[in-house]
């Protein structure tokens, strides 16, 4: 059986499609990490300010990105006991300058967070298009691409169906 060897050309385009998509791919995964490590922190003091009752949980979901029941899925995982039900807690008494310092932090760890996501974002746009672009000038097929992106096959074929890209078949 034939193999089919590439032209040249083809071969140089294809080397410089991937090492486009590497290029952009880091600059996505370094983005997704910046998200991780802002998270983090938010995490920990929506955590800590449950534990320490400084703020009502609803209060507290007001001031970051998730909402009550996440929170309080945050809260339950990290073991702050409930302040309803067979297992409550202690009715908590809110001091207000112990409330506004809780919020303040808060504030300022969602808006770190919300700027890393958007950043995720402003990475995952130009990732997209240059997969859309591989794909659609058959530069590279969903395995190449698939290799050089953090994606898988399947998910670079949504991607491209999403573009409205017709689809490689044979």
């Amino acid at each position: 059986m034939a193999t089919h060897d590439p032209a040249p050309e083809d071969q140089a385009a294809a080397r410089a499609a991937a090492a486009e998509l590497d290029k952009l791919t880091a600059a996505f995964n370094k983005a997704e990490g910046n998200l991780e490590k802002a998270r983090t922190p938010l995490h920990e003091a929506i955590v800590k300010h449950l534990k320490a009752r400084s703020a009502p949980p609803g209060l507290i979901a007001e001031h970051t990105p998730y909402d009550r029941n996440h929170v309080g899925r945050l809260g339950k995982a990290a073991g702050v006991p409930p302040l309803r039900g067979a297992n409550a807690a202690p009715a908590p008494e809110y001091d207000d300058a112990t409330q506004a310092a809780a919020l303040a932090e808060l504030d300022k760890l969602t808006a770190a967070f919300r700027k890393a996501e958007g950043k995720v974002e402003d990475a995952r746009g130009p990732l997209h298009e240059a997969i859309v672009k591989s794909y659609a000038a058959r530069t590279l097929g969903p395995g190449p691409i698939a290799k050089h992106t953090p994606y898988d096959r399947n998910h670079v074929g949504r991607i491209v169906k999403a573009a409205g890209v017709p689809l490689i078949r044979g």
